[in-house]
């Protein structure tokens, strides 16, 4: 049964007395079963060397927006995934000064893993500053791989700088070269478009338009009068007769009456009215009017009736003519001038498409040309970045302590097992008595029958050993503790004798 915590010391002491030599057998299985396994344990070496990641350099406010530096957010995973690559282990596994002749792919793989899983990538304490630490059996390899280590990591981050910045100039100048074809191939469609479609701009067709309209209107208002003319013209023809019969009176007297008036007035432009011939003509005038006069009284006057055209119809027909012919040459015009209208529409429509057309091929060209003006600016930061890649600038690493060669080999040593040997000796006969005790079925004190079955113990009576059994008993103890001081002594000696280097 469970012995109470109060008497477990003195159960277990008393276990211990009762197996002295168990107990003694127990301490030397544990101390030197230790110290075997610390003279077996194989030493691990470890170097270190630390790199200074430069990302605030001067160059970098200097160039800032004209140039793109490398950027890393993460410099532990970033010298990590570099230093732990295949590449660059492939190159370390293949370097026969450390490790000798590997001469299978199996012996290069587990060189490789073996790299892998003892390289430990961290920061210090210092901002921007990388610890990388190597252990291994051997000193002089852990010195070499961790040096070339760090050799190859700063090698391949400058090779992979170089190669990610000309890579992308020569991406970026790759897209400039096809869209400045492409914004060519624009260019001329553009071009073509335009010199195939010459209809004009829409503001001009516009005016062209208003002012055949206007036309048109005044046509019609000038057809509507010309009409209007031609029907009044008609009206007033219908009321005329196209010839004139008038009566002619064949009368001498007057003949010779006019005649002297002629002669008179003829004269009148020369001469003043006192003129002798100018009365003269007076007086003949005067003398053939009274006779014309006696004769017209007598009967003996005559007439005669003429046919003649009637001048006014004749205007009148004229006119009419010229009306005719005017509304004749109005309904032209306004045919023309209607004509000229759908010409100029069906025009405008064409140049309303084309508008839409040309909107098209001005935005391909825009955008085209945004774009290639873009990768213009983009190129050369690019090629700026690739100049500063390859000079050094920019984010960079530098090895800030070199690795040391260790002197001493680090983690659990022969000097750690041989001190923990004794110790743990010590301690195992005491743990395994406590155990014991604690799962022994048997009734060590009679508080715990008491506490178990509630039955009241009286009184407990102890072992009492006989003289000769005290003797042995003593006789044992002395054999048992002279063996243990000269296993501890044996055991002290060995461990001096492998700490000092006499025994390997």
């Amino acid at each position: 049964m469970a012995v109470p915590l109060d008497q477990l010391p003195k159960e277990a002491f008393r276990e211990i007395r009762s197996r002295k030599w168990l107990s003694f057998f127990v301490f030397l299985a544990v101390s030197f079963g230790t110290l075997v396994v610390g003279a077996f344990w194989p030493q691990q070496f470890t170097s270190r060397s630390v790199i200074y990641v430069d990302d605030q350099n001067i160059i970098r406010p200097l160039m800032d927006g004209s140039a793109l530096t490398t950027k890393v957010k993460d410099h532990v995973a970033s010298v990590e995934e570099v230093m732990l690559s295949r590449r660059v282990l492939t190159r370390l596994a293949e370097m026969e000064d450390i490790w000798g002749a590997v001469k299978s792919d199996a012996a290069k793989e587990g060189i490789i893993s073996k790299v892998r899983n003892n390289v430990a990538v961290k920061k210090t304490g210092a901002p921007n500053f990388i610890e990388i630490e190597y252990k291994d059996s051997s000193a002089q390899r852990v010195f070499d791989v961790t040096r070339e280590l760090t050799q190859l990591f700063i090698e391949e981050t400058e090779n992979s700088k170089r190669e990610e910045s000309r890579n992308a100039y020569e991406f970026v100048d790759k897209q400039v070269k096809a869209y400045q074809t492409q914004l060519q191939a624009s260019e001329e469609r553009l071009k073509n478009f335009l010199q195939d479609n010459v209809d004009g701009t829409a503001e001009s067709v516009g005016s062209r338009l208003s002012g055949l309209e206007r036309q048109i209107e005044e046509a019609e208002l000038a057809l509507k009068e010309a009409i209007a003319q031609r029907d009044a013209l008609q009206s007033q023809l219908s009321g005329q007769s196209r010839v004139v019969r008038r009566e002619v009176a064949d009368d001498a007297y007057q003949t010779r009456i006019d005649e002297l008036n002629k002669k008179l007035d003829s004269l009148r432009l020369i001469y003043l009215d006192s003129y002798p011939d100018i009365i003269a003509l007076k007086q003949q005038i005067v003398e053939l009017e009274k006779q014309r006069a006696e004769a017209v009284s007598s009967g003996g006057s005559s007439t005669r009736s003429e046919s003649s055209f009637n001048p006014i119809y004749q205007e009148l027909q004229s006119e009419l003519s010229k009306a005719l012919a005017n509304i004749d040459t109005l309904r032209t015009r306004q045919k023309s001038l209607a004509a000229l209208l759908e010409k100029e529409r069906s025009r405008m429509q064409r140049i309303q498409e084309n508008q839409a057309k040309i909107a098209e091929l001005t935005r391909d060209y825009e955008v085209n040309k945004n774009i290639y003006d873009d990768l213009l600016k983009r190129r050369e930061k690019a090629r700026v970045s690739m100049r500063l890649d390859v000079e050094g600038h920019g984010l960079s690493y530098k090895i800030h302590e070199p690795s040391a060669y260790p002197l001493k080999p680090s983690g659990f040593t022969f000097r750690h097992f041989a001190m923990a040997g004794l110790f743990l000796g010590f301690l195992a006969p005491i743990g395994i008595a406590v155990a014991f005790c604690q799962v022994d079925p048997r009734v060590r004190t009679g508080s715990i029958l008491q506490e178990n079955t509630g039955i009241p113990v009286l009184a407990t009576i102890p072992y009492i050993s006989t003289p000769l059994e005290r003797r042995i008993d003593r006789r044992r103890t002395k054999v048992i503790l002279f063996l243990a001081l000269v296993s501890i002594g044996v055991y002290l000696v060995y461990g001096w004798m492998r700490y000092t280097g006499v025994v390997l």
